[in-house]
């Protein structure tokens, strides 16, 4: 794994792209756009499709991107980002419940964003 992130690094475009704060985020939501479409092609069931990928891995990635955030200090207009990304590439093949999921990665980057401050 080390090998290959090393490979893409030394891309050039890539070592450019990777210099600003944004692009993390920005990656993630790549990986969120393309990987309901990985699933598909992998020919996961539905069930566990929405269980697995929609619901633990991207809900993940939300609270991460809800973390990274707040420390990196970007502004708070990024947590649509993900939930919009993530609608845009559902609308074409999947079925119309899925864009629900948009508002929960939107709460669990809110719960990124309150730093462990849920009671409070």
């Amino acid at each position: 794994m080390n090998i290959i992130k090393q490979k893409l690094n030394q891309i050039p475009i890539l070592k450019k792209l990777n210099k600003f704060r944004l692009m993390p985020i920005i990656w993630w939501g790549i990986v969120i756009a393309v990987l309901p479409y990985i699933s598909s092609l992998l020919k996961i069931g539905i069930v566990w499709r929405i269980g697995i990928v929609f619901l633990i891995v991207n809900c993940l990635i939300s609270y991460h991107v809800g973390k990274l955030i707040k420390s990196q200090r970007i502004s708070k207009l990024w947590i649509i980002y993900l939930p919009i990304i993530f609608c845009l590439a559902i609308l074409p093949k999947f079925a119309s419940y899925n864009l629900v999921l948009g508002l929960v990665y939107l709460i669990f980057e809110l719960f990124g964003l309150m730093d462990n401050n849920f009671y409070r």
